[in-house]
């Protein structure tokens, strides 16, 4: 990374906050067991490891991440397909590691998993993973989300759905940003 990782005790009073908020965050949920979050000395790897550079944005960033995981209408599957396809889209070392062990916990193959991480489309996806996966891809590319797919994810999905869809894209956009530019890398293989 090219930023120092900060241990807890180099931590001014701003960052210890932040800090505080992101252990809040990973021991009250699941979701953040079986990847590495912090190292042996206790400093927050990934993107935390980033934000707490930033408190301020840091704390704005995680108000949008938490409301974007609050929103209904997308299948955990489908929310791992989306954060896969953006992941591989901008090659984030870390997201696509991270979440790679997520999407198996939330029941995609490890077949699926490779090719979403390859970039490709895995066999077996049911169609709300499609239809995730084609929202996010076109929304990674330029030009408006074409109005005959956004009309057939409202049609078929529902617009809560869809409206996840993108806030899901967005957030992992932004984060894969954070990633690739402070050159965040997966932790090696224990």
């Amino acid at each position: 990374m090219r930023l120092p990782l900060l241990r807890p005790a180099d931590l001014t009073a701003e960052q210890q906050s932040l800090y505080q908020a992101f252990d809040a965050m990973v021991e009250g949920g699941e979701e953040y067991t079986g990847f590495e979050v912090r190292d042996a000395d206790g400093a927050y790897v990934g993107p935390w490891g980033v934000m707490l550079h930033f408190p301020e944005m840091g704390r704005a960033l995680g108000r949008f991440v938490d409301l974007a995981q609050q929103l209904p209408g997308l299948s955990e599957r489908a929310r791992q397909v989306v954060i896969l396809t953006v992941g591989a889209r901008f090659n984030v070392a870390y997201e696509m590691y991270a979440h790679a062990r997520l999407a198996s916990r939330a029941g995609l193959r490890a077949d699926q998993i490779a090719t979403l991480c390859a970039g490709g489309r895995p066999a077996g996806l049911a169609e709300d993973e499609v239809l995730a996966a084609d929202v996010a891809t076109a929304l990674t590319e330029s030009g408006p989300l074409p109005g005959p797919l956004y009309g057939h994810v409202v049609e078929r999905l529902g617009q809560d759905a869809l409206d996840a869809i993108v806030f899901v894209t967005v957030h992992y956009l932004a984060l894969g940003a954070i990633l690739n530019a402070y050159d965040v890398k997966a932790p090696a293989a224990s």
